[in-house]
């Protein structure tokens, strides 16, 4: 009998391996097609650089002729160099030399928790950010190089010729997508999240049929195929340079948006897309997402939470083990039925608290590591690990650390840290990608950029500060520095000429030579009533006030036996002089008994021999010398530094200055011109003030109150403001009737949340209730100021014919001004501290009061009084009207108990 035959429907064909990726015949004939379009390879020698190097021994060797498989340059006859060494056929789908799946990275971004909620925090911290497009500061050099005109000058000509091209840049990318109705938030925040998870931008230039710019629409980056050249790089147009794979196989396919030579290829508008990375690295054309980079620690965390959930699932190791020696004797299966024993009568609550008998030969061991596995320091060492890779703290996160230094949270190194090392960079690269952007496909000048508002807030203290410098020194005029503080220009012609400012007064350096006679110094000119003789001396002296020289004068006039009256006559000389003295004439001989009818307000009378007088009192109690420097003096500054950052992150939070100005300059139609300052286009007059006279912001206020701009919820921080304080005024206080000068701020921060509470519980008590009941009224002065400045910079707009981006920047500046929120933080924080130190006094039994001022520059003739006045009454008010310190904006004056013992 012959074989039977095995038809051919019977065989079994062999299934294709998991994961391969199968093709059509079609397809196939396709790529051989495409391949033998391609030509053949390039392989082979070529002319070899000159191997002149003497044989040695020992020597390198001589280097391989090396064999060409890229053409070679006609020049040379030798071809360039590879990027990288790319896997073969790369460009082919199913091939590609990324490790990471991108469906990996978007499930880790959104297992575990911590990934996508440090990228959330990321996302809400940048996209939040106001923007603007502005001149470049490029731009502005160049044109002041070929024009030699002053800066502001400069960039005003230029801000006018591309006004045009500014406001319609701003107004496509307030609606970037139209198609998606996306905002600039939205689709800033998804060009976030393709940057964090993936590290890949895929922005298509979408256009109308007119070749206009519709839409900058944001694309899955986990569909775009980067392709490469023969030399591992970017292809050029017109060759595609990426694809688009959707279910394994091309559907699309684009050119690079830019040509060799960085300009848009114009011949294909329509194929174009823009592809960006933020790592951008040699060897692979993809990039290394923060996401792809926590991959690791992620496992780790992951696996933690599966040992903790499964704790309270299907835990498997027991709290504790009973060892059988074998004495009992029982089978294995006699001690399974008292184990399910043993367990059924623990498991009962009540049932943990009695006494059990064991069987004999059976010990109760304990678990020694399972409170080691529980600890939270493991956690946080996790949390730590993965916040870092996005550049968050976990204070962000809401987690605080047990114990060390800095544990209470945000500390103030913290926040400067994590702005240069995250939010900074990555701004900046978003700005240029945007900038980049917008000039090869919306059609934008060079000279303008796309840049992120209120990341300078941090740095505006250090700037004023250069810029005071500058402008003392004379390289700058002080419409210039508020030029680049963003603030209007004075209109007095002094403010464009460049001076000195020194001690003596101000001197301007136009015509200076002029004026004086050759080899003299140049000096501020003299005050009306002073002669140049008069002028000499005092500058000899060292005294600005002269009055050094006086007393010389009235010694050689006088005489010592007749010392009162000459001091007296030198006291009427200095004040001829002097009508409006910057200081207080200091007697030493006179006392206020010589000379009643002087006015004090401008001397300082020496102390009597009996210890009378008006002068300086000495401290009636003993211990109360060694502490004349108050020793809450450095704590209320660091508390200043840490609430000033604070009210200015509140009150940038309150205002969204972009909102506002363009509805003011909507509202109110801005068509005057800036000579003509013109309030016809307002809807209501303003009400008359009580003098009888109106001002131009009257208007601008109750369009404030209109648009329901609050600024109360935001400076309900002065609140905390003014806890803080009392802690430094109640602990400082303490120091001082102990006889301490300092005190112990190791374990205290500004901002400590424990000691706020725990100062806050006793409020009824210490008096801290009270301060916090009269805040309210103190919140509404400071919001009713602010809003009164804020409406002249709407009514100022109006006279300017400003732009809709120029009062957005003025609003701006208002909003996060470091020197009013020093200001505030600094009063706040002295009325807290004086209203403890206060109460404090009266409870430990003083009858009396002192002022101490504050050794600084804001020492003002009025607190120099109350220090003069030396004790009185706890209750009494001093000279000034004040019943203790602050007397004005800024004071840092304090409180000295006297009468300690009674006297």
């Amino acid at each position: 009998m012959g074989k039977k035959r095995r038809r051919p429907g019977q065989l079994n064909k062999a299934a294709a391996p998991a994961g391969a990726v199968t093709f059509s015949p079609d397809q196939v004939a396709a790529l051989l097609a495409n391949q033998q379009r391609l030509g053949g390879q390039t392989t082979g020698v070529f002319p070899p650089l000159p191997r002149t190097d003497p044989p040695v021994a020992f020597g390198p060797g001589v280097p391989l002729f090396p064999a060409a498989i890229d053409p070679p340059r006609a020049d040379s006859g030798r071809p360039e160099p590879r990027f990288n060494e790319y896997p073969v056929s790369s460009n082919l789908p199913g091939m590609s030399d990324r490790l990471v799946p991108w469906k990996v990275l978007r499930d880790a971004a959104d297992s575990g928790g911590l990934p996508r909620r440090c990228i959330e925090i990321r996302k809400a911290e940048v996209a939040s950010l106001g923007w603007t497009i502005r001149l470049t500061e490029k731009a502005v050099e160049r044109a002041q190089d070929a024009s030699g005109q002053p800066d502001h000058e400069v960039a005003t000509a230029l801000r006018e010729q591309h006004s045009p091209d500014i406001t319609r840049c701003m107004e496509f990318l307030e609606r970037p997508d139209r198609g998606q109705g996306e905002t600039t938030t939205d689709w800033l925040g998804k060009l976030l999240e393709e940057h964090f998870v993936l590290d890949a931008l895929a922005i298509y230039p979408r256009r109308t049929l007119g070749g206009d710019l519709y839409a900058l629409e944001v694309l899955d980056g986990s569909t775009i195929k980067p392709l490469r050249d023969y030399r591992g790089g970017r292809p050029l147009p017109p060759q595609p340079a990426y694809q688009q794979l959707l279910w394994g196989f091309p559907r699309g396919e684009f050119v690079a948006d830019t040509a060799s030579d960085g300009q848009v290829l114009n011949g294909y508008p329509a194929d174009q897309l823009v592809y960006r990375r933020r790592n951008v690295r040699a060897h692979t054309p993809y990039g290394y997402s923060a996401v792809e980079q926590c991959l690791e620690d992620l496992d780790v965390w992951l696996k933690r939470r599966s040992w903790i959930k499964a704790e309270y699932t299907d835990g498997t190791v027991p709290a504790g083990l009973v060892t059988n020696s074998g004495a009992s004797g029982w089978t294995p299966a006699q001690i399974k039925e008292y184990e399910t024993y043993l367990n059924d009568a623990y498991g009962a609550a009540g049932a943990r608290h009695r006494l059990r008998i064991l069987p004999p030969g059976m010990d109760l061991g304990q678990q020694s590591d399972a409170s080691e596995r529980y600890k939270p320091e493991y956690d946080l060492f996790l949390i730590k690990l993965l916040a870092a890779h996005f550049d968050t703290t976990i204070a962000e996160l809401g987690f605080t650390e047990q114990g060390g230094l800095g544990s209470t949270g945000w500390h103030e190194g913290q926040a400067s840290v994590q702005r240069r090392k995250g939010t900074l960079p990555t701004t900046r690269w978003l700005e240029e990608v945007v900038t980049d952007v917008l000039r090869l496909h919306a059609g934008m000048s060079p000279d303008l950029e796309f840049v992120f508002l209120g990341l300078e807030e941090e740095d505006e203290a250090a700037a004023d500060a250069v810029d005071e410098q500058r402008f003392k020194s004379g390289r700058l005029t002080l419409n210039e520095t508020r030029d680049r503080a963003g603030k209007p220009r004075y209109d007095f012609p002094e403010a464009d000429k460049p001076m000195l400012v020194t001690t003596r007064g101000v001197v301007f350096l136009e015509g200076a030579a002029e004026q004086a006679a050759a080899g003299t110094v140049v000096g501020p000119a003299n005050t009306p009533g002073e002669t140049p003789d008069d002028a000499d001396a005092a500058d000899d002296t060292g005294d600005e006030d002269g009055q050094e020289q006086d007393d010389r004068e009235a010694e050689d006039e006088g005489g010592e036996p007749d010392a009162v009256k000459a001091e007296l006559a030198a006291y009427r000389r200095w004040a001829r002089r002097n009508p409006r003295p910057r200081r207080r004439f200091r007697f030493t001989v006179v006392t206020k008994a010589d000379a009643p009818d002087v006015n004090q307000e401008f001397v300082l009378f020496a102390d009597p021999a009996d210890g009378g007088g008006a002068g300086p009192k000495a401290s009636s109690s003993p211990d109360i010398d060694r502490v004349r420097d108050w020793p809450g003096w450095e704590a209320d500054i660091k508390a200043a530094a840490y609430w000033k950052r604070h009210l200015i992150r509140a009150m940038a939070g309150a205002v969204d200055a972009r909102l506002i100005a363009e509805r003011w300059i909507a509202q109110r139609g801005i068509t005057v011109k800036a000579d003509e300052p013109d309030l016809s286009g307002v809807q209501r007059g303003p009400e008359p003030t009580p003098n009888g006279h109106t001002r131009p912001w009257d208007d601008a206020i109750g369009w404030l109150n209109a648009q329901d701009v609050n600024l109360v919820d935001a400076l309900w921080v002065i609140r905390e403001i003014q806890t803080d304080g009392y802690i430094i005024g109640q602990n400082a206080a303490t120091s001082v009737l102990a006889g301490q000068s300092t005190v112990d701020w190791s374990g205290w921060r500004p901002g400590d949340k424990d000691a706020a509470r725990l100062v806050a519980n006793n409020g009824a008590t210490n008096g801290l209730q009270t301060l916090l009941d009269d805040a309210g009224l103190v919140i509404r002065n400071v919001a009713a100021t602010r809003m009164n400045r804020f409406a002249k910079i709407l009514s100022d707009s109006l006279a300017r014919g400003d732009s809709a981006d120029t009062l957005a920047v003025s609003i701006t500046h208002l909003m996060r001004d470091p020197a009013w929120a020093e200001r505030v933080a600094v009063t706040e924080i002295a009325r807290a501290v004086s209203a403890a130190t206060l109460f404090t006094y009266r409870a430990n039994g003083i009858r009396q009061k002192s002022w101490l001022t504050a050794v600084d520059q804001r020492v003002c003739p009025a607190c120099t009084t109350n220090e003069a006045a030396g004790a009185i009454g706890i209750n009494a008010p001093f000279p000034s009207g004040h019943q203790m310190p602050p007397g004005h904006p800024s004071c840092r004056c304090a409180l000295l108990p006297e009468g300690l013992f009674g006297t």
